[in-house]
Parts: C-alpha cells; structure tokens; sequence
C-alpha cells in the first residue's frame, strides 16, 4: 500500500497557522478592537491573541502590552494550544505548569485565562487570552462572556485565511507582466476594495491583434470576484474568434447568453469593455456592455470617449451587443477604467477632462497606473479601482485608409 504519511497533530496545526502570517493591517485592527473588547468585558490588565508558529509565539492583537514576539514556551497560550481547551489559571505562582515562566518569576503575570481559536478543520490556530496581575478567577457571565469573544476571533481568523487564498487566486488569474506588442505599451492594475473584488482585466495579443477587457461585477467581496472569473473565462474563450476578426457584438452576444442562467441564478449583472484592437495599423473594434467609462486621449490633445448604449450582461434575456470602430493612430492612447475611480475624482468632476489630463501627464502606461495607486492610496478607495490602457507609440507611419470610418 502507498500513498503519504498523515501528518500529526502539531504539523497539521503549523500549516493551517501559515495562512495567518500575512494578516492585513485591516484585520490587525479588527483583532485589536476585539482585544480590547475582551480586556473590558473580563476585567482584566492585558488581552491579546496569541498565534504559535513553530518555536516563537506571536500577536496578531494585543492591548495593554507591546506585540513583541516571544519564545514559545515562555508562554500560557503554549499550553492551552496543546491542551487545547479552555485554561484558566487563578495563580501561576503555585501552578507548576507557570511558575519559571519569565512572565510570572518577575510579578508581571499572575492570573491567565485562554481559549484556544480552532479553523474549521479543528486545528487550534490561537488563542484568545487575557492575563492580570491579581490572583483572582472568571466568574460564570465572564467565562460565557469569553466563549463568545473567541467564537467572534476565530470567525476573523478563518475568514481572514480564506480571504487571502481567495486574493491569491484571484491575483494569479490577473495579467502579471504587461503586454509585448511592437509599438503598443499595454497594461493594467486592478486594486479591490476588500481583498478581492468583482473587477477584472484581461489581455492578450495573437495574429496582429490585441485582444484586452475590462469588467466590473456589481458587488465587492467573495461573490463578485467568483462571478468575474466566471466571466473572464468565458471572454478569454472567444480570443481565437476575436482575433480572427469575427464581429465582437456577435462573440459578446453569445458570452452573455451562456452567462445568463449563471447571472440570474446569483443576481448579479456585469458592465465590461472589450476591445480588438489591430497592432499595425491601429483599426479598433469594440463592444461597450453598460461600462461607458473609456476615453481615447488622441496625439493631437484632443479627448473622445467611446460611447454606446448596449446593457450590462445580465440585465435582458434577449439584449443584443454591437459593435463599434474607430481608429487609434500614432501617439494615441486608449484608458479604461472601472467606477472606482470616478470616486476618487473631485465631487462633480468632468471624469473626461480628468482622466484625459491625467492620460496626457503620464510618460507612459506604468506611470498612469502609477498615478492611480498613488490617487487610491491618498484618497481611500470604497470601491474596486481597475484600469487597463494601451497607447499606440508616437512615430511616423503612411496614413491608413479607414475602410470602414469611425462611429464612435
């Protein structure tokens, strides 16, 4: 018989504890609002939450003491993890368990109580704790009081781990290098809200053309993001089509009508802008499905938006998408973004001008997502900020005809 050897009590305990180790500065605060919560409601000098990883004890919250590692088995939660119960130590002085711990043989610690913080597989990633320097005890509203406090840590401390592979996920499934086309400079950034978000971008070029989408999914968190996915694949599926120059309101028809039942089903509906865009000689195709924020600031100053009045995915069962053309000559340059980043403008902004001026500024694509970043950082970002650009490269070239004029 083969196969891998089960792993033991503490391993299998160390692994679920790596998720945690890269707690955001969001949940670090949220942890230390329950701290202190847990500190009033038991009367007690400290509280914090204590996570064990391999010989060091750390604390992803803490209140009334400095979050300053410890060696793991100078601590209370050390034991508490491997009895993996509720411990409560009314004097550590004459508990043979306690007494040579540093804390308590220099007065700093005399009474402990702990409740260890399991993940949904059982596996006790912490301890939720407070400690005094009274002998003293829980009576029976503080111990209830306590039961309840931890159950309120480990849903942060689980959801938190959750989050984060989701943000991996969804962070792996994102262009991570921009795209190498011969005189296009084409990239994006997308910056949830939460840790993920319903936003996505996507490129790829093949054959002489570009192939690039952005997408927002109504809602933020979880949801969104797996409906975005959903999406992206799909649109990711039509690439060899889009390429081969079939009509994009046809391709995007067809993806929203496959998407429907799955759309209905979760409520949800989707704005996007996909484009095609030809590497040699700039003519573009696009379908906009109710996103209508994407602008082309042209060489000579100039600004357009692209304009449509198709819905979002979603919305009809029987809606229809067209498309439309225009031209991208040399030195023009093509933004598309999400809302989010209409909330980052001043109140009653022109996002056109804006946006246009912020396009013009930009030395090239990096340094527009540059200005992005750096706008949703400044200003704090309530919604998912994503923008994807491609700016044509400003040289010399024969004059293409327009086959087919421009009508947007």
């Amino acid at each position: 018989m083969t196969g891998t050897t089960p792993l033991g009590r503490e391993e299998r305990r160390q692994r679920a504890v790596e998720g945690l180790l890269t707690a955001d500065a969001a949940l670090q605060e949220r942890l230390d609002r329950l701290a202190r919560l847990t500190r009033l409601s038991l009367d007690a000098n400290w509280a914090g939450i204590t996570v064990l990883d391999e010989d060091s004890a750390w604390f992803p919250a803490a209140v009334g003491f400095e979050k300053r590692p410890l060696p793991r088995r100078q601590t209370f939660c050390h034991t508490t993890t491997a009895l993996d119960e509720v411990l409560v130590v009314p004097d550590a002085r004459d508990d043979e368990r306690f007494a040579d711990l540093d804390l308590v043989r220099s007065g700093a610690v005399t009474f402990y109580a702990g409740h260890p913080l399991r993940d949904p597989q059982g596996n006790v990633v912490g301890v939720l704790c407070v400690f005094d320097t009274r002998v003293r005890d829980l009576d029976e509203d503080q111990r209830r009081a306590l039961v309840d406090l931890a159950a309120l840590a480990e849903e942060e401390l689980t959801s938190a781990d959750d989050m984060a592979a989701a943000e991996r996920v969804q962070t792996s499934m994102l262009p991570s290098t921009a795209l190498d086309a011969e005189g296009w400079d084409v990239s994006g950034i997308c910056l949830p809200a939460l840790s993920v978000g319903g936003d996505f971008f996507d490129y790829a070029a093949s054959s002489g053309v570009i192939d690039l989408v952005l997408g927002d999914v109504m809602g933020k968190g979880t949801g969104a993001a797996l409906v975005g996915a959903g999406v992206r694949a799909a649109l990711r599926g039509t690439h060899s089509a889009v390429t081969a120059g079939v009509d994009l309101g046809v391709t995007s028809t067809q993806v929203a009508k496959a998407l429907l039942p799955d759309l209905e089903r979760t409520g949800a509906f989707v704005t996007l802008l996909h484009v095609a865009i030809d590497a040699d000689d700039g003519w573009t195709r696009y379908v906009d499905a109710g996103l209508g924020l994407a602008l082309v600031r042209r060489a000579d100053g100039s600004v357009q938006a692209l304009l449509s009045e198709d819905l979002p995915f979603g919305i009809i069962v029987d809606a229809h998408w067209t498309e439309h053309r225009l031209s991208l000559g040399p030195g023009d340059r093509l933004v598309i973004f999400s809302d989010g980043l209409l909330d980052l403008l001043p109140p009653d902004a022109d996002w056109t001008a804006e946006v246009g001026a912020m396009t013009a500024a930009a030395s090239d694509v990096r340094d527009l997502l540059r200005m992005v970043t750096d706008l949703a950082r400044g200003r704090g970002a309530l919604d998912d900020v994503t923008v994807v650009a491609a700016f044509r490269a400003l040289q010399e070239q024969d004059d293409p005809a327009d086959p087919a004029g421009e009508d947007a």
